[in-house]
């Protein structure tokens, strides 16, 4: 039995630790005798790139490794199942290359996904394609944002199953009963019963402390961080959820889905689900197995990295050993202690990301980001005086008082602060935020309602003192001025360390320039 303690070291006064549900996981002493197959379509599958499996917003120009997906894998391999995971796009895969190692692994009992919103197309389209070669006989589990959003999207029949939020202990009884379970005695599922959908309620939060981590070698092919400049690389979640509550946010792509289920309790989305963390000394053992295993790199994909200061410390002085390259998100107020930001950059960070999204504090406070203006400039010089490169970001509409002079403002300052790399963004009213709550109550959004699409490119929203297509020249300039100066592309290639790297970079400039057609 593994001993937990949840929020261990954790000072932050917002979080509301609720019930958890603890997993009682191991190696099981089952025979293997059902297979399991966890899919990522091939890139033409999806409307334009492929799609961000690991934040779960927006298509992507470089591919982090698929951790959702490979923790559902690792959970129903620990509980006896046979399994095997294909991510098309890392293993450069074609459509009749994917189905040919899809006959290899038969008989398959259940093609599993993991959806965020702007993968539904496609991980749709393959689905039609598994059943119409292989029947209906094998079940289709499908977790993540999408699914949990709309289930009745993804069920055709009974043997069609979404586990809604959070999927680990549904997914553990699904592998330990090899599919031979009573959907209506499980939490946060939705099933076809007799011809009608049915849900049942969602159940206890997990403690994450009790889970494993993601078993790396069952991934293949190659992944790539453009913020890192080595390779191998991987991705690491630490945590779960958030302290604060900025209306617009679209967390890392596993807590959309946890919070589109805590969001159906409120009658008005305004409490967020309880952050819950993982130990410095689990967060240190990760990093070592990563490291074992051969990686160079890591992106921390969690909402926020420093949660405290005694916990950031005690991670950073255990994973300084190890050599690693890394990076990870932050706040611009959490970057203003200097023995914090000196240990980080002696433990191997390499990068941090912060959701900065406007420079206007009236803008800002109505988003509830809770942050000031003047931590934004300092973060950025104290980042820079120890040698972590800064990212900060632009988001525009991050409020429903958005006008053109406040966001071409803040477009200006950024610009100021001269940072390599600056997200820039049209805001899109995510279902499991508080802003997609106000976009529908005031007839904001074009269509009536989300729909997966590009952050830049199409802009789903009319905001009172800012039309989409505002948003989106807004935008698309911001991102030609911040990437497409000489000086900035030169800045680029002077990072480049290796021929694969300078190889990886060209691919994704070309792409790029494509997509800014």
């Amino acid at each position: 039995m593994l001993a937990v303690l949840l929020y261990r070291g954790t000072d932050v006064s917002s979080v509301d630790t609720g019930k958890m549900l603890v997993l009682h996981l191991g190696e099981s002493d089952s025979p293997l005798e059902m297979k399991f197959l966890f899919l990522i379509p091939p890139e033409n599958y999806f409307p334009q790139r492929y799609p961000d499996r690991l934040y779960g917003c927006s298509y992507s120009y470089d591919y982090k490794p698929p951790v959702h997906l490979l923790l559902a894998a690792t959970i129903a391999r620990d509980a006896g199942i046979e399994v095997a995971l294909i991510d098309s796009i890392a293993e450069k895969l074609d459509s009749a290359e994917l189905h040919e190692m899809i006959a290899d692994h038969q008989p398959v009992g259940a093609y599993c996904f993991f959806t965020p919103y702007v993968a539904q197309v496609g991980d749709l389209k393959l689905k039609a394609e598994l059943r119409a070669k292989y029947g209906n006989d094998p079940m289709m589990i499908f977790m993540g944002a999408a699914p949990t959003w709309k289930p009745e999207e993804f069920i055709e029949s009974e043997r069609d199953v979404v586990l809604r939020g959070e999927f680990e202990a549904s997914m553990k009884s699904l592998a330990e009963n090899r599919l031979d379970v009573d959907y209506a005695s499980m939490q946060g599922v939705t099933f076809m019963d007799r011809g009608e959908l049915r849900s049942t309620d969602r159940g206890e939060f997990l403690d994450i402390e009790a889970l494993p981590y993601p078993d790396r070698s069952l991934l293949n092919g190659f992944y790539q961080v453009n913020r890192l400049n080595v390779h191998p690389v991987t991705a690491a979640v630490f945590s779960r959820g958030c302290a604060y509550s900025c209306k617009f946010c679209a967390p890392m792509a596993l807590d959309q889905a946890i919070e589109l289920e805590y969001k159906k309790e409120q009658s008005w989305y305004d409490k967020r689900p309880p952050l819950r963390l993982r130990t410095a000394r689990q967060v240190i053992a990760e990093f070592e197995h990563i490291a074992k295993l051969g990686y160079k790199g890591v992106e921390v994909a969690d909402n926020v990295f420093n949660w405290n200061k005694k916990r950031t410390l005690e991670i950073c002085e255990g994973i300084k050993p190890l050599g690693l390259e890394w990076l990870c998100l932050n706040r611009s107020p959490q970057m203003q202690d200097m023995e914090v930001l000196q240990a980080m950059k002696d433990a191997g960070c390499k990068l941090v990301y912060m959701g900065t999204e406007s420079f206007d504090q009236g803008i800002l406070d109505a988003a509830d980001k809770r942050q000031p203006v003047g931590s934004i400039k300092d973060a950025v010089d104290n980042l820079n005086a120890v040698g972590i490169e800064p990212e900060i970001s632009v988001l525009v509409g991050a409020s429903h008082e958005e006008t053109r002079e406040t966001a071409e403002k803040s477009v200006e300052e950024a610009l100021k602060l001269n940072t390599r790399f600056m997200h820039i963004g049209a805001f899109t009213p995510f279902p499991n935020t508080e802003y997609y709550d106000l976009a529908k109550k005031n007839g904001w959004l074009k269509s009536g309602d989300y729909s997966p699409a590009d952050m830049i490119m199409k802009p789903q929203i009319d905001l009172p003192g800012l039309s989409g297509e505002e948003m989106y020249e807004i935008s698309h300039k911001a991102i030609r001025r911040q990437y497409l100066r000489p000086k900035a592309i030169w800045r680029h290639f002077l990072k480049v360390r290796s021929l694969r790297d300078f190889g990886h970079k060209s691919k994704m400039f070309v792409k790029f320039l494509l997509h800014m057609k």
